[in-house]
């Protein structure tokens, strides 16, 4: 469940690009990526934990009622 018992798996998202990646969030609130293969390509990524009420679209998807 846990990278060093402090940390657990969240799902996250980078704030600049919009990229989903699962991350590690630490006691603290330090968010990181699992993985150097697991980031996004942002030259400064600002990672944070997907929220429940986060709403993601298709960039080009269109959506009809």
């Amino acid at each position: 469940m846990t990278a060093s018992d402090d940390s657990e798996k969240a799902p996250g998202v980078c704030e600049n690009c919009g990229e989903l990646l699962s991350v590690w969030v630490a006691r603290d609130g330090t968010v990181r990526p699992i993985s150097p293969h697991n980031d996004c390509s942002c030259a400064d990524p600002s990672l944070r934990v997907v929220d429940e009420d986060d709403v993601f679209e298709a960039p080009d998807e269109q959506f009809t009622e």
